[in-house]
Parts: C-alpha cells; structure tokens; sequence
C-alpha cells in the first residue's frame, strides 16, 4: 500500500498544480482523492488559525496565503513513504513579492495522511526537516 499512497499523493499535487494554472486551487478535490472534509493543518497559526476543512476552507486559505505574491509557483522535490498511511512531500516553492517585486524561494514539508485511497490530512511545516521529523525519518 506504501507505493500506492506515494502515488496517490503525486496525484494530488499534480491536479492541485495543474488547478492553480486554471486558476482553481482546489482542484485537488475534485480528483477522487482528497475526502470531502480533509484537514490541512499549518503549525504556526495563520489569519488566526491553524486548521482549514474541506476544499471551500483550502481555498480561503491559499488565496490568502498566496495573495501577496505575484507569479506563486511549487514543485514537489521529493515524495517519501513514511510508513502507516502517511506520506512525506518536500516541495519548493517561490514567487515575487506583489509590492516590493522581490523574488523569493522556499523549502517546506508536508504530511499527508490517507486512509481509504485518500488524503484526510496534512500538515503543513515551515521547511523540510520538521515534516520529517514529523514523520519520524531523517534525511
């Protein structure tokens, strides 16, 4: 089953990549493979929360995420089996800073939680290292 969620994952990511072209960040719901109320769990509290459900809440909390930058883009590094239904993804993402015009790089770690050949949950980590630790591997 390890292989098949890594797989499921990579889908994930590619119809939520290929939903923010179209303009349509939660796309990734409509793929299958996503529950309806699937979590997405940032550690350090965003607009006051930390917690989004289901894909109108992801929504609100790209766009807003996102609402700053100017050319936003992410592309998954690496996918790792991390055993019990959870997958690790190391993604890099950058963008330009809509009022300065600076570009910016980073590196974050998520991890997803499947059951049933869906994603029920992920949580978000500021970079790399905490989504493994997380998960309970090393680099």
């Amino acid at each position: 089953m390890s292989r098949e969620n890594v797989e499921i994952v990579r889908q994930v990511i590619e119809a939520f990549q290929a939903g923010v072209k179209r303009g349509d960040p939660g796309a990734a719901f409509d793929s299958g493979a996503v529950a309806d109320d699937s979590e997405w769990i940032t550690r350090n509290p965003f607009e006051g929360r930390t917690v989004w459900r289901g894909r109108e809440e992801f929504v609100e909390f790209f766009r807003t995420f996102t609402d700053e930058f100017e050319d936003w883009s992410g592309r998954v590094e690496r996918l790792i089996d991390a055993g019990g239904n959870r997958v690790v993804a190391l993604v890099h993402q950058s963008a330009t800073g809509k009022g300065s015009g600076a570009p910016v790089e980073w590196h974050q770690g998520l991890v997803c939680e499947l059951r049933d050949g869906c994603v029920i949950r992920t949580w978000s980590y500021t970079n790399p290292a905490e989504a493994l630790e997380a998960a309970e591997l090393r680099e």
